[in-house]
């Protein structure tokens, strides 16, 4: 039977279990987590600011792009995006047209910026809905075309390459580009910017020569706007990168430590016991059978998986909480379900709340912790969140 409809008819289902039909815009959740059996997120609204204030500490009250790609790193772009202007940031910064196109169709008034590339089409939606683009190549005469045909004015930031090697168009040729751009009535250049490398010698390196071109700029009598290229590294550690604006991602969420940063984690991952088991000896769990119970034991079944986007490989060594204790995930992951050997444990019932990273009680497991479990990094796990789970901002 369909897990839903048994948690029904077993009479255990929470008021609200329905909620199903409005995942799409599950970002935007305003219910209480009472409400949830599956997995959610819960977005600690007061830490995120608290993480703002410092980075703002930190670069002396210049501006903040905020990076919010990759659904705000698992956060939830919409809800991140309007907690974040509720503290005056006015400027984000994604990598996806659709991410720009939905912070815009969302009610977010700042300055958005696509790192990404775009099409003709998109060229169009994106000057429309008066989104910055990063441009480098010869297709920003296709965003200067789009710009013609709705006659309006598109805004850029030129993406200049000063060592990274990824795009952007390379230092040593970035005046002529900038002289066409900057020739081209239909386009505003609104900022230029590179990307460090992340290695401190040479985040100096690209750092001068990004100044330098934007110096010749001005003796040439063109104003190529904002500079930025410190993100959240180097907000930390290189000073002589702030430049104009900061462009932070990962620090904005606390999600690891940081030089000359204090940080707090905004992300937690929760969810509900589903099923406890009494197993005897002989009896086994998980497809093909993987583990053997070979005395009796007390299981807590999960309904979270790898689908959820938790690292598979690490369940062997990971951990959760449950009554303010810890116990052990056991042999598998499948992509909705893991078990817990709760052996031992007084009373745990099924509805009672689980976290898999975060606080309760007086323990925390650390969404590093659970990176060091499954071999990765702080990074990953947090934006391989399923962009379905419901994210509770609080």
């Amino acid at each position: 039977m369909e897990r839903r409809k048994f948690l029904a008819t077993a009479g255990i289902a929470p008021i609200g279990m329905a909620f199903s039909k409005h995942l799409p815009n599950s970002m935007d959740y305003k219910d209480t987590p009472s409400k949830f059996f599956d997995p959610w997120l819960e977005i600690n609204t007061t830490n995120l600011a608290w993480n703002v204030s410092q980075v703002r500490k930190r670069v002396n009250n210049r501006p903040i792009m905020a990076v919010i790609k990759c659904n705000a790193y698992g956060h939830g772009l919409i809800g991140t995006a309007k907690v974040l202007e509720k503290q005056n940031i006015q400027q984000f910064a994604v990598v996806k047209v659709q991410e720009a196109l939905l912070l815009r169709n969302n009610g977010i008034k700042g300055t958005i910026l696509n790192f990404g590339s775009f099409s003709q089409q998109e060229a169009e939606q994106i000057v429309q809905k008066n989104i910055s683009q990063s441009v480098f190549s010869e297709t920003v005469e296709i965003f200067a075309k789009a710009a013609r045909k709705l006659n309006k004015r598109a805004k850029v930031h030129i993406k200049v390459d000063t060592g990274l090697g990824r795009v952007g168009v390379p230092y040593y040729y970035a005046m002529s580009f900038i002289e066409k751009v900057a020739s081209m009535p239909e386009i505003a250049i609104e900022g230029i910017f590179t990307t460090l490398t992340e290695q401190l010698d040479f985040d100096e390196v690209q750092v001068e020569r990004l100044v330098q071109i934007c110096d010749e700029a001005k003796k040439r009598g063109i104003s190529v706007g904002i500079r930025h290229a410190a993100s959240s590294a180097a907000v930390s550690n290189f000073p002589g990168s702030f430049l104009d604006m900061v462009r932070p991602g990962n620090c904005l969420y606390g999600l690891e430590k940081l030089p000359n940063l204090e940080l707090k984690p905004a992300m937690s991952l929760k969810t509900r016991v589903l099923y406890v088991k009494n197993m005897r000896p002989g009896e086994t769990v998980a497809y093909h059978r993987r583990e053997k119970i070979e005395k009796d034991t007390l299981m807590a079944t999960l309904p979270l998986g790898y689908f959820d986007g938790y690292p598979q490989n690490g369940v062997n060594k990971a951990e959760v909480l449950i009554q303010g204790q810890r116990w052990p995930m056991v042999v598998y992951m499948s992509a909705n379900h893991v078990t817990v050997n709760i052996t031992g444990s007084k009373g745990i019932k099924i509805g009672d709340e689980v976290v898999l990273f975060g606080t309760q009680q007086s323990d925390k497991i650390s969404i590093g912790d659970v990176a060091k479990w499954g071999d990765s990094s702080v990074y990953k796990v947090a934006i391989k969140m399923n962009t379905l789970l419901p994210r509770i901002y609080i």
